[in-house]
């Protein structure tokens, strides 16, 4: 009688501790789908710039102060191709003779360059050295792609081409070296 009353227990006991663990797993990923949707990322708008990154500080090669903002403010109604580089970086120095032919073909076309170098004499340099034509502006930050201006434009990667409508729209924003094909094709769209 003692064993049949064990094994009754031990039996009981066995699918109560599987049930619990059953119920144990099934919470976690209720809470991690639950998580996942609170936390699933918002599609962002890549067809405008972001405030901070609009409010960002550049000088230019006179050593005057401008935003962003000001920058595209400047050359509104023409198309616009922003090269987001630095002279530290090889690929961007690569891709220099490629950015001159888009220059010759596209000649309505603003060519800015924003600068993410750590001085700004290795910018001032690199321009000279390079012939590095277009609109010349050095960011002021100081902080390279891990500075808010960087994060304000999800950049993981230099050189970074972003082309801009005539109506300062973004129309391609996560272009690299390996896209001149797409910007030609998207500048040949908006000019």
């Amino acid at each position: 009688m003692k064993k049949l009353l064990f094994t009754i227990a031990l039996v009981a006991f066995a699918f109560t501790a599987c049930n619990q663990k059953n119920n144990n797993t099934e919470t976690p990923q209720t809470e991690v789908s639950a998580k996942q949707e609170e936390t699933q990322e918002i599609k962002k708008d890549n067809t405008t710039f972001a405030t901070r990154a609009l409010e960002q500080d550049f000088i230019d090669l006179e050593g005057n102060t401008i935003t962003l903002e000001q920058i595209l403010a400047k050359y509104k109604g023409k198309a616009i191709l922003i090269d987001i580089w630095a002279a530290w970086c090889p690929d961007c120095i690569k891709a220099i003779p490629a950015l001159k032919e888009i220059k010759a073909e596209y000649t309505e076309t603003v060519f800015v360059n924003l600068s993410l170098d750590k001085t700004e004499q290795a910018w001032k340099e690199a321009i000279e050295k390079y012939g590095i034509d277009g609109e010349q502006y050095f960011s002021t930050e100081g902080k390279g792609m891990k500075g808010d201006f960087g994060k304000s434009l999800d950049l993981n990667w230099i050189p970074r081409y972003i082309v801009v409508d005539k109506e300062s729209k973004i129309a391609l924003y996560n272009a690299t070296e390996k896209s001149f094909d797409e910007i030609k094709e998207t500048l040949k769209k908006i000019q």
